[in-house]
This record gives C-alpha cells, structure tokens and sequence, in this order.
C-alpha cells in the first residue's frame, strides 16, 4: 500500500497549507500524485486537461497524421514544460534529436533539469519573446526572431498551440524561420485556429466552444478577448494559406477541429500537416 492510499486527501490539502513549495513538489512524489517526468501541478502553465494523457495523444496525432520516426531532427517549436517532449523520449533516439524553443523561461529550466538529464539528446532553449499573455516582460518581438539554428537542421517541426497566441506579423516571421530551418522534404505538425465559410457562420450563431463568440481584432484575425488577444486568436484561412507558401511551405492536409462546435473531429484544434 503506497502513501497515496494512506492519506487521505484531506491532510494532504491541509499538508500542502503549511509545507514549502519545494517539500510540496516531493509530497506530491511521494503519495503518487506524479511521476519524476511531470511537472509539479503548480508549474504547469499550459492547456487544461491531463497533462501526460493530452501530451500523448499529441503524439499520437503526429505519428498519424505526419510520421514519425526514430532519427527525426525533431524542433518543438513552443515546448512548454515539456507536454510533447515527455511522451516523445519514447520514440526519438540518437542520431535522432530534440531541441525545443520556448519564451517561459521555467518550463526551459524545469525540462532541462529533469528531461535532458536523462535524455542527453533533448535540448531545451529559452527565447525571451514579448508575449502580452505568456512572457511581458520579454525583451525581444517576434517578428523580430531568428531562431538559433543553422538553416536545414530539422526533419520534423511541431508547433501545438502556439499559432493561437501569437499576432499577425509575428506569425508571418515564425513561419519563415520553420522554412529556414526545416530540411527539404521536412514535415510540419501545426495546430491552429483556421476562420473559413464554416467556422465564421458556426462563431456567429455562438456555437464556439470557448463560451463566447470570437470578435474581429483585425481584417485577418478574430480572438477571444480584446484586450488580450494572445489569449486565443484565429486567423483568416485564405490569409494563413498565403503565408505559408510565402515561406515556402505547402498544408498538405488540414483536419478540422471541434472548437466551433463541429462533430465527428480528431481534436479540439485545427490539424495541420505541412511541407517543405
């Protein structure tokens, strides 16, 4: 019988009131409540759902839809706390790589300690971009990113969510450093929010299943909330295609999602299958 079993959640509340931060993140070890591989719940700043369950379904959504294998040159492009890059150590190995780029500073850290330790070959990188949502204090815009790669690295980019968050100009320059970076032949993994003839109608009869319909923010864009729109955005379909081949980038396939309230979907977001 483990200590999970043995206390009951109530001590375990009133434990948590009066015990460091650091001896809660151990309390939480020790009862079982996660593994050495999941982030402390008070850490986890990313998506709602079970944290280990989303990331591998992920997983499972990218072997399906784009491949994966083994010696992929792997970038994750918004790695978060590592939701994707857990449940991938399963199936990427040397020469095989990982790196992953993201602009809050302790999920880098948090991977790094914990998942690079044991797999030397994933690599986590902080980039300090402005975010109104996720990092305001960033010192850097993104349309001004370069990411810090040689041009041709990697065979599979994935971005999860991170289209969401992000306004016109720096969407534009993202997807030219996925272009830069990504080999020839490279696949994409990308989900978004994509606004066609469909998903406009579903949002106007409040079918979206944020709660609320989504507003114009600019000719191209919708977002969930005004003064914040990092929060949730959703770009103009014709608009996004044409930035993609800017960049030189085709949508292979697009698998609509269920966030205006559509049925029978594989996920919540619009997926994305690109190439170079």
């Amino acid at each position: 019988m483990g200590l999970k079993s043995l206390l009951p959640n109530s001590l375990k509340t009133s434990l948590k009131k009066v015990i460091p931060i650091e001896m809660i993140d151990r309390l939480e070890l020790l009862t079982g409540e996660r593994d050495a591989l999941t982030p402390p719940s008070r850490m986890i700043f990313i998506g709602d759902g079970d944290f280990k369950a989303v990331g591998v379904k992920s997983v499972d959504h990218i072997k399906e839809l784009v491949g994966l294998h083994s010696t992929d040159n792997v970038l994750d492009v918004g790695s978060g706390i590592g939701r994707v890059a857990i449940p991938l150590t399963d199936y990427i190995s040397a020469p095989g790589s990982y790196d992953g780029i993201e602009i809050v500073k302790n999920g880098v850290d948090w991977c790094t300690k914990e998942v690079t330790k044991r797999f030397p070959h994933f690599r986590f990188h902080h980039l300090n971009v402005y975010n109104k949502m996720y990092n305001p204090l960033g010192t850097m815009q993104g349309h001004e990113l370069r990411f810090p790669f040689e041009s041709s690295t990697f065979s599979l980019v994935i971005l999860n969510s991170v289209f969401t968050h992000m306004l016109e100009n720096d969407f534009e320059q993202y997807l030219a450093e996925i272009s830069r970076v990504m080999k020839k032949g490279g696949r994409a993994y990308i989900t978004m929010f994509l606004l066609n003839s469909e998903s406009r109608k579903a949002n106007a009869e409040g079918k979206s299943l944020y709660g609320r319909q989504l507003t114009p923010f600019t000719e191209r864009t919708m977002v969930h909330i005004q003064e914040l729109p990092e929060s949730m955005i959703a770009f103009d379909e014709v608009y996004a295609k044409e930035a993609f081949q800017k960049a030189g980038l085709t949508i292979r396939t697009i698998n609509y999602g269920s966030w205006v309230g559509r049925t029978g979907t594989i996920d919540y977001q619009d997926l994305l299958y690109v190439v170079k």
